[in-house]
């Protein structure tokens, strides 16, 4: 639930895919605040029109958000072999692609702290400068499926399929606010098998509105790995501040709707 303060081996592999592959896929999401809810009609949108305004709004959130303190609590286990372990991460971001993150507690599995937890941290730093995963039209084919209520917010679906094979883009679906065009939710498994090890990979993410601007709320993630078996990973966000741009500030790119 949002807070409404602004607050190795093959198990390693599959992790660290599992997380990094979400975190990527979107970027740093952000909205208006002056944007208002509209009523969804019966006739769904062009897809053009949807994916038109999805790239205005991606255009002017990466210049609008500048800055973010978030702390993230991390929890990965595996029944199979009793491992259990949890990272608290103080996070913060600040424009245009500097993030930052400092360990400030650590329970349980040392094994997964090591192989899980800092590869996760290690991927989220490089892979955060370059849009190779990112939800745009040169990696991925969209279709508008349905109207559906997100959180108490209309959205639109839309199924996404990679338009290249690659472990960092996801096979699924993501729901796009119906006023900012922000999305607020990805769903699905990675396009590529990420190892002859694991079986199954999902991924769920969504992403809440705090302060005016869209942030991850929270990632769960489930893998099927051989010998090893089910494997459990979930990141939670609470954010102590969170700064964007005016819109005065911001004439270099046109805010959504505009």
């Amino acid at each position: 639930m949002c807070m409404p303060t602004i607050r190795r081996g093959v198990f390693t592999s599959g992790c660290v895919i599992l997380f990094a592959t979400i975190f990527v896929s979107t970027g740093l999401y952000s909205s208006s605040p002056q944007v208002q809810l509209t009523l969804l009609d019966e006739v769904l949108p062009p897809l053009d029109h949807v994916l038109s305004r999805m790239m205005a709004y991606r255009q002017w959130q990466d210049n609008a958000l500048r800055e973010y303190h978030a702390r993230r609590h991390f929890h990965a286990s595996n029944p199979r072999f009793n491992m259990d372990s949890t990272l608290d991460v103080q996070t913060v971001f600040q424009w245009p692609h500097s993030l930052q993150s400092t360990v400030i507690q650590h329970e349980g599995s040392d094994f997964i702290r090591e192989h899980v937890f800092e590869k996760i941290l290690e991927a989220e730093t490089d892979l955060a400068e370059n849009d190779q995963a990112d939800l745009i039209p040169k990696n991925y084919d969209f279709t508008i499926m349905d109207k559906e209520d997100c959180q108490g917010r209309p959205c639109w679906r839309l199924a996404i399929k990679p338009k290249r094979k690659d472990k960092y883009l996801i096979d699924g679906d993501i729901w796009v606010d119906a006023a900012d065009y922000a999305v607020s939710r990805i769903h699905g498994s990675p396009s590529k098998r990420v190892s002859v090890w694991v079986s199954r990979v999902e991924i769920d993410r969504r992403l809440c509105r705090i302060e005016g601007v869209w942030l991850t709320d929270k990632i769960e993630s489930s893998s099927s790995i051989r010998l090893a078996g089910d494997v459990g990973l979930q990141i939670e966000y609470t954010y102590d501040s969170v700064r964007v741009l005016s819109a005065g500030a911001s004439k270099s790119s046109p805010r959504p709707g505009n």
